[in-house]
């Protein structure tokens, strides 16, 4: 099991889809996640509500493998460590 980064933000490569993971678990997946508010804001609560800086929110692309499966199944996993591609930080 590899050691994931507090914050994941994970986009497809088309950016038609994004998760967010805490802590290796999607809180929320949408076409986007900052739902209407600035991504500047949408940040600034994720530092808020977890107690994180800024350097502890990543913002990755999905590999190919799991944003074909992200393309078929409608979303990316429930837990980071589920997919299969290969993510360093």
């Amino acid at each position: 099991m590899m050691n994931i980064p507090k914050i994941i933000i994970l986009s497809s490569e088309e950016d038609y889809w994004e998760a967010l993971y805490v802590d290796g678990k999607s809180k929320f997946q949408a076409h986007h996640i900052e739902d209407g508010q600035s991504r500047l804001d949408f940040f600034k609560e994720l530092i808020e509500e977890y107690g994180v800086g800024l350097g502890d929110i990543y913002e990755i692309g999905a590999e190919e493998i799991d944003d074909q499966e992200a393309m078929e199944c409608g979303q990316f996993p429930d837990n980071f460590n589920d997919l299969k591609g290969e993510y360093t930080f």
